[in-house]
């Protein structure tokens, strides 16, 4: 089922009486979220032409997180919202002033980091189309929270 809305989409409840074995002890390490194929627009691009409509980006995403407590929960309020992720980076592509696609990436791991609870994010950006000889052009980043809350430094 293909949501043409995010906000349309009512999270799922466990059913009361929903049998779950205990979990096993396991040593915590990073899980990932993935976001692929994200469609948005943007003025962005270091030529004037580009700058006079908005350039259609590809967003692919990867927000890690330090073993997240939805795991054992079932239950969004303890997990990332993969809606208002995308929410987010919308947004952020509506109001983009940045030339570089490695700059408006920046931002969107800046504010990935800063608005959710993530320990990492890799970002990869591209436009498609540009060149003839190219289906698309683009960049990729990782960037790491500088210190995690209960992780050592």
């Amino acid at each position: 089922m293909k949501l043409d809305r995010v906000e349309a989409a009512a999270p799922a409840r466990r059913r009361p009486g929903l049998a779950v074995p205990a979990a096993a002890p396991v040593e915590p390490c990073e899980d990932t979220i993935f976001l692929r194929g994200i469609r948005v627009e943007a003025l962005i691009g270091v030529y004037e032409h580009e700058r006079h409509a908005p350039q259609p980006l590809v967003i692919d995403l990867e927000l890690g997180l330090q073993h997240a407590r939805c795991c054992a929960s079932d239950d969004l309020r303890d997990a990332v919202d993969y809606g208002q992720v995308l929410a987010a980076v919308r947004r952020l592509a509506q109001v983009n002033q940045a030339v570089l696609l490695e700059a408006f990436a920046q931002n969107v791991a800046d504010a990935l980091l800063a608005g959710f609870e993530l320990s990492s994010v890799a970002i990869s950006v591209s436009k498609p189309a540009i060149f003839d000889a190219a289906d698309s052009v683009g960049v990729s980043i990782r960037r790491r929270r500088a210190s995690i809350a209960g992780a050592p430094a």
